[in-house]
């Protein structure tokens, strides 16, 4: 009888096996999180629920979850560069 080896599942970006972040994701994530809901209120809250629901999904849909996870990394890092930006504009502005 012939036994598979089971198929290494490709974890999402900053995740760990059991569905937690890195340190380093964390800590990205903490910053990026911060800056986008701070600047972009709904860009920011986005992102950390399509972390949440990715992180949910490691062990039951690894597939579904990386999906989740890096649309939640574009999401808060689009919306922290847009956000300061936006914010780094409007101080230009007032100098005038």
């Amino acid at each position: 009888m012939s036994h598979a080896a089971p198929v290494p599942v490709k974890l999402p970006l900053g995740v760990q096996a059991d569905g937690t972040l890195t340190r380093t994701a964390a800590s990205i994530g903490f910053v990026l999180g911060t800056v986008a809901v701070l600047t972009l209120l709904p860009f920011g809250v986005l992102g950390i629920v399509l972390n949440n629901m990715g992180l949910e999904r490691v062990q039951t849909a690894p597939d579904k979850a990386r999906t989740l996870v890096s649309w939640s990394w574009i999401v808060l890092a689009a919306a922290s560069v847009l956000g300061l930006v936006l914010i780094a504009g409007a101080l230009a502005m007032q100098g005038r």
